[in-house]
C-alpha cells in the first residue's frame, strides 16, 4: 500500500517533464492529439526576437550589451530533427538537468512536509526545538551553499557540465539514502548538507548544459521549462508529505527521490558534453563528436561550428579566472552598477519571504487550520503561473520592468493582508481568506521575481563578466536563502505570524522601490 502511495505522489515529477516539453516544442514526440493540441497553442509563447538590449528610456545610463550570437551553440539543427527512433536529439539533454532542477524543487516540498512532522510528532531524535527544525529546512541550503562557492573557482574552468551533471546525480542520491537511513539528528543534517551539495552543483550545470546544447531556436523555451522543472518538483514534494504525513513516515518523503535520482543518472550517460565548452579549451575533436551527437550533422558541419564557437571568446581570454573576471566587474562604474541591480534583486526575492513560503507551507496551514492538501493546491497552482510567466515575459506589451513592478507590489498587499489574518488569533482565522492571500502571493511572484529575475541578471552585464556576475547572484540566493530560513520558524514563534508577515511585507515595499528607482527595462 505505501509502494501505491509513493507511486502516486511522483506521478507529476516523472510525467510532467516530458508532457511539458510535447507543450511547449514544436515537433517533440506525440502522446496524443491533446498534447499536439496543446503544443499548436502554446507554440507562439515565446518570442524569438535577438538583439542588443536598450536601456529603460530615461531611467539609466548603464550600457547593456546581451549579446545575442546564433553561433553560439547552434548545432545546425532545426528543432524537428530527429534520430531513427523518433526522439529529438535535444530531449535527453534537456530532461536530465532538468531533473536535477526538479529535484531541488522537490527538496523544497518534502523538506516542509518533514519539519512538519518531527515537529509534532515524537520520533527517535526526541522533541526538535525550533532551532532544530530549521535546521532540518535549511540543512541542503548550506550544502548548496558550499557547492556554489567552491564551483566558482573550479567549476567552469577544470569540470566539464556533463561531469557536473554526474557528480549531482550521485550527490543527490547518496544525501537521499542516508538521510532516510538517519539513526541520529547528527546524521540527518550531515546528509542534508551532502544533498544541498548535489543541488549547488546541479543548478550551476543544469542552466548552463540547457543553454550550450540546445538548438537555437529552442533555447528560451527549455530554459523556461527547466524552472518549471524546479516547481514540478515542488508540487510532488507536497504530495508525497500528503501521501505520508499521517503516518508520520517523514523517511518515506525522503526516499521517495530515489527513482528520480537513479533516472538522472542513467540519462547521463547517453548525453555528450557541451560542446561549446570543449571548444573552448582546444579539445576540438571531442566538441566535434559532441556536436554530431547532439544535431546529427555531417562531420564537416560539426567542424565549421565548432570552429564558429571557438573564434567567440579571444584566445588570451579564455582561461580567464573567476579572480580577473571580478575584478572586471567591480572596478568598472557601470558594471558595478548592474551588479547593484542584479544582486539587489536576488537579495530582495528571497528576503521577501519567499522561501519561508514554500518551506514552511505546511505549517502556516496548520496554523490556519488546514493540512498538507492546501499546500499541494498551492504548487499545482505555481506551477500553473510558471508555466503562463513564460507568456507574460515574452510579450511585447509587457516586458521585464512593468511585471517585475506589478509582481512585488501585489506580493506586498498579499503579505500585509495575511498580516492581518492572522492578528485576531486562531480561532479567528479565515480560512479561505488564508488561502487566497498565500495563493495570490504565490501568483504574483511567479508573475514578477520568478522568471524575471534571472532574466534580468543575465541581459544587464556584458558577456565577458557574465559568468563571474551571475556566479555572486547565486551565492548571494543561496545564502540570503539560508538566512530567511533558517530565522523563519524561531520568529514565527517569538514574534507571530502578524509581525512576521509585516516585515516581509516592509521588504517587499522596499524592493518596489528599489525596481522603481533602479531596474532598467531590458527587453529591447
Amino acid at each position: 500500500q505505501e509502494m501505491a502511495r509513493m507511486a502516486l505522489a511522483l506521478l507529476t515529477c516523472v510525467l510532467c517533464l516530458p508532457s511539458m516539453a510535447q507543450c511547449f516544442i514544436p515537433n517533440a514526440p506525440s502522446k496524443g492529439v491533446l498534447m499536439r493540441t496543446a503544443s499548436s497553442c502554446l507554440a507562439s509563447m515565446v518570442d524569438r526576437r535577438r538583439g542588443k538590449i536598450r536601456p529603460y528610456p530615461g531611467r539609466s545610463t548603464l550600457h547593456f550589451c546581451m549579446q545575442s550570437n546564433p553561433n553560439e551553440n547552434d548545432s545546425g539543427s532545426s528543432a524537428s530533427a530527429a534520430a531513427p527512433n523518433g526522439i529529438p536529439p535535444w530531449l535527453v539533454p534537456f530532461l536530465v538537468p532538468a531533473a536535477g532542477g526538479a529535484l531541488f524543487g522537490y527538496d523544497i516540498g518534502a523538506s516542509s512536509a518533514v519539519v512538519r512532522i518531527l515537529g509534532e510528532k515524537q520520533t527517535l531524535f526526541g522533541t526538535l526545538d525550533p532551532v532544530q527544525l530549521g535546521l532540518v529546512a535549511s540543512g541542503s541550503l548550506f550544502g548548496a551553499v558550499a557547492a556554489s562557492g567552491a564551483l566558482i573557482f573550479i567549476g567552469d574552468r577544470y569540470f566539464g557540465r556533463k561531469q557536473e551533471l554526474i557528480a549531482s546525480g550521485f550527490l543527490y542520491t547518496l544525501g537521499t539514502a542516508l538521510q532516510a537511513a538517519s539513526s541520529s539528528f547528527g546524521m540527518l543534517i550531515g546528509s542534508r548538507i551532502l544533498y544541498g551539495l548535489g543541488i549547488g552543483t546541479a543548478m550551476h550545470a543544469a542552466p548552463l548544459y540547457i543553454a550550450e546544447t540546445a538548438p537555437s531556436e529552442l533555447r528560451g523555451k527549455l530554459v523556461s521549462l527547466k524552472e518549471a522543472a524546479i516547481v514540478l518538483g515542488i508540487v510532488a514534494g507536497y504530495a508525497t508529505g500528503a501521501a505520508f504525513g499521517d503516518d508520520g513516515a517523514w523517511r518515506n518523503v525522503l526516499a521517495a527521490a530515489l527513482p528520480i535520482e537513479a533516472a538522472m543518472i542513467l540519462g547521463t550517460t547517453f548525453i555528450p558534453e557541451s560542446a561549446r565548452w570543449l571548444a573552448l579549451r582546444g579539445r576540438t575533436q571531442e566538441a566535434e563528436e559532441a556536436v554530431q551527437a547532439l544535431s546529427k550533422v555531417s562531420s564537416d558541419e560539426a567542424k565549421i561550428q565548432v570552429t564558429s564557437m571557438a573564434s567567440m571568446v579571444d584566445p588570451n581570454e579564455k582561461q580567464q579566472s573567476f579572480q580577473e573576471s571580478f575584478s572586471r566587474l567591480v572596478s568598472d562604474s557601470t558594471n558595478r552598477k548592474a551588479l547593484t541591480i542584479g544582486v539587489g534583486l536576488v537579495l530582495f526575492q528571497q528576503l521577501s519571504g519567499q522561501p519561508s513560503v514554500l518551506y514552511y507551507a505546511n505549517r502556516i496551514f496548520e496554523r490556519a487550520g488546514l493540512g498538507f492538501e492546501a499546500a499541494v493546491g498551492v504548487g499545482l497552482f505555481k506551477a500553473i503561473m510558471t508555466l503562463l510567466s513564460v507568456n507574460l515575459v515574452e510579450d511585447p506589451k509587457w516586458g521585464r520592468r512593468p511585471l517585475l513592478l506589478l509582481g512585488t507590489s501585489g506580493m506586498a498587499v498579499s503579505l500585509l493582508v495575511l498580516a492581518a489574518l492572522f492578528s485576531g488569533g486562531a480561532d479567528s482565522i479565515n480560512q479561505s481568506a488564508v488561502i487566497a492571500s498565500i495563493v495570490a502571493y504565490v501568483g504574483c511572484y511567479q508573475i514578477g521575481f520568478g522568471p524575471i529575475t534571472w532574466l534580468i541578471l543575465s541581459e544587464v552585464f556584458p558577456l565577458k563578466i557574465r559568468a563571474a556576475a551571475v556566479s555572486v547572484g547565486t551565492l548571494a540566493n543561496f545564502g540570503s536563502n539560508v538566512l530567511v530560513t533558517l530565522a523563519f520558524e524561531s520568529e514565527r514563534q517569538s514574534l507571530g505570524e502578524t509581525l512576521l508577515f509585516l516585515q516581509f511585507a516592509a521588504i517587499a515595499v522596499a524592493a518596489v522601490a528599489f525596481e522603481f528607482k533602479m531596474v532598467p527595462e531590458t527587453r529591447w
